[in-house]
């Protein structure tokens, strides 16, 4: 408790400091955030600030913001380059977090291509299917074939799932750029990809890495090329196979046309869809022999304007649908494994030849032989004949400065800031900041920040948090120490929200209706009297240091005191009085726990294929840790350690209560 207490005390200590202290060269701040006119106090509306632009408090937060200047909070988070050597301590163990993707993709194959290589190899005979080997009688054959896959330098995916998850909450919990990372979770959503499509999780983690959280406080603009250049995203949307229909002219033919090229059998790039074969199967179906449906997909261009950029209202017909498609023929991806250095090969003929249009950047592939290099008329704009990636560029230039696109996005900012049902007034002028700042989230987030919307009494407390939120803010709030992350992300899980896992390309909902029924409440009061207790392996939590450590006199002083710390500035009156009674009840716990749905969400948290999962995890491979983090096994299920019956203590039971009150899920 001792070394607790000393560690929360320098926190505090050095946030007030930091907090009160101005450099000599910073400049007064301009903002000028309406809380004294929504009348609130200066703590509630520090409080406000870091239930939305953060994920929530921590023990002291509140009162160093005030010391700080809510304003001068607020633009330092704007920055998002706060030092952040607790998270990059954390996460310096999880080797996939600094390998480029091509390493990635080479370390974590998929379980069926490591499979098929082993049978290849001689070490799997042809006869044993890969769910064969799941039985006890196969352990010796799937010890042979791990023993293979560990000495060709494999890793399980499923390591690299729990790295993607472990390094999410983490960041949650412990980074001092909270708005960077809040931001990075909403554009994550707004973006979505899945864990569970087999051939976009290899590039999960650098999607997030280098697509979203770079541009996370960034242009919209740049953020949008960001995804559209994506491995993840141009396989998970099929793009990545999407090809001029036959017949059509390409960008290839056309640049062949204005200079010869003498190259013909010799270099490969005869005829249609000549460039030695590169990119005529899926990345991850090359490698396995598979054939891919050639000509035109759609998928990507309708996510792009219904999702991404216009919105379902936005006003485009089918006909700009297959015009976008046609635009974003030839975005592709470099190919995995053995095919990669081929790739390369011919991509350094091609530009012994002067490029012919090609263009590569990473794992991003442009391809000119399968872009259709026809005349292309977009909203009612015509694009002209004989251009290459500036296709795409240009559709992307269109759709981030439509007004519709605006409206789009300040609709989901206001809803994700705000309130589930935002003002047509608040919408509009935000639509209006985005116009006018190209889509700056900055300028964005700073009209927010200057809204009367934003401060009403009525928006204060109104936002219902998702699981994920939950889990975050109550481990800040607690003032935890997260050691193993794995049994704090079962529990998001079993609460309904599998990190990663929403299979629709809309992302996890953002509004209250999708989070609040009584199975999801019965699991967040779960959850919050387990965290109390300390049966969340993994987390660290000392009670009595939060109020000093005190002993409180009764539950019901404790229930005071305790709510006080862990929601402040907020009234509670109305809240007391409904958590008295059940701080008095004995058999709470027990009456939560057996109520509780055991399964939510442990499906959709494996992440991977069914059929695919031999070689996924478990004890006979090793696994990456962060100190003690165990990311083996599927993610979703429950521990197989003794369960802890212990009766709470009365002071982890008020304070379970607490974590899992209606007042504590509002955000």
């Amino acid at each position: 408790m001792k070394t607790v207490l000393t560690a929360l005390t320098t926190v505090a200590l050095a946030l007030c400091v930091w907090g009160g202290v101005m450099a000599a060269d910073e400049k007064p701040s301009t903002l000028h955030l309406p809380w004294k006119e929504a009348g609130l106090t200066e703590r509630q509306a520090a409080a406000h600030l870091l239930n939305r632009f953060a994920f929530g408090p921590r023990p002291g937060e509140v009162d160093a913001v005030v010391k700080t200047g809510l304003d001068r909070w607020f633009e330092r988070q704007l920055g998002g380059d706060l030092p952040d050597g607790k998270v990059e301590e954390d996460l310096h163990s999880l080797p996939a977090l600094h390998m480029a993707t091509a390493e990635i993709v080479r370390t974590y194959p998929p379980t069926g291509l490591v499979l098929r290589q082993a049978r290849e190899a001689g070490v799997l005979p042809q006869d044993v299917a890969p769910k064969d080997l799941k039985g006890d009688d196969k352990k010796e054959l799937r010890q042979k074939v791990l023993a293979w896959a560990q000495e060709q330098g494999y890793h399980p995916e499923k390591e690299l799932a729990g790295q993607l998850m472990v390094q999410k909450l983490t960041r949650a919990v412990e980074s001092e750029n909270q708005l960077g990372e809040v931001m990075t979770d909403f554009w994550f959503n707004h973006f979505n990809i899945s864990l569970t499509n087999g051939r976009a999780r290899p590039y999960l983690l650098p999607y997030e890495r280098d697509a979203i959280r770079p541009y996370a406080l960034a242009r919209f603009r740049d953020l949008l090329e960001a995804t559209a250049k994506s491995p993840a995203m141009l396989i998970y949307l099929d793009n990545a196979q999407s090809a001029a229909p036959e017949g059509a002219t390409t960008t290839m033919q056309d640049e062949m046309r204005r200079r010869p090229v003498r190259m013909g059998a010799r270099g490969g790039f005869g005829g249609r869809g000549g460039f030695g074969g590169l990119g005529k199967a899926r990345p991850q179906a090359q490698a396995a022999g598979k054939k891919s449906p050639k000509g035109l997909n759609e998928n990507y261009a309708r996510e792009l304007m219904e999702l991404h950029t216009l919105g379902v209202d936005g006003g485009y017909t089918q006909q700009d649908v297959i015009e976008v498609a046609r635009a974003f023929t030839g975005w592709t991806v470099l190919p995995a494994g053995k095919a990669r250095e081929q790739a390369e090969n011919r991509l350094a003929k091609v530009q012994m030849a002067g490029g012919l249009g090609f263009r590569s950047q990473g794992e991003f592939l442009f391809r000119a032989d399968q872009h259709d290099a026809g005349e292309k008329t977009i909203l009612g704009t015509r694009f002209p004949a004989g251009r290459g990636i500036e296709d795409g560029e240009a559709v992307l230039d269109l759709l981030s400065a439509h007004r519709a696109t605006a409206r789009h996005i300040a609709s989901q900012l206001a809803v994700r800031f705000v309130s589930d049902h935002p003002s047509q007034g608040l919408v509009d002028r935000l639509t209006d900041v985005y116009l006018k700042t190209g889509g700056d989230s900055r300028r964005l987030l700073i009209a927010i920040a200057e809204s009367p919307e934003f401060w009403s009494k009525d928006a204060v407390g109104a936002k219902v948090k998702s699981p994920f939120e939950l889990a975050a803010s109550a481990l800040r709030a607690t003032g935890s120490r997260l050691d193993d992350p794995k049994a704090t992300l079962q529990w998001i899980a079993r609460m309904g929200q599998p990190l990663y896992a929403y299979q629709a390309p809309t992302g996890y909902p953002d509004r209250a209706e999708a989070w609040v029924n009584t199975g999801s409440l019965l699991n967040r009061m779960n959850f919050g009297l387990q965290l109390a207790a300390g049966r969340v392996k993994g987390v660290d939590l000392d009670l009595p240091a939060l109020d000093g450590g005190h002993e409180p006199e009764s539950r019901e002083a404790a229930l005071k005191t305790y709510s006080a710390l862990l929601m402040p500035g907020r009234d509670l009156t109305a809240t007391l009085k409904l958590l008295t009674p059940m701080v008095t009840d004995p058999n709470l716990a027990k009456k939560v726990d057996k109520a509780s749905p055991k399964d939510a969400g442990r499906s959709a948290a494996a992440g991977g294929d069914a059929d695919e999962e031999v070689l996924a995890g478990g004890s006979e491979m090793s696994a990456t840790s962060v100190k003690s983090v165990k990311v083996r096994g599927r993610l979703g299920d429950e521990p197989r350690e003794p369960v802890d019956r212990r009766p709470p203590t009365p002071l982890e039971q008020v304070v379970g209560v607490i974590l899992g009150s209606p007042e504590f899920q509002r955000r």
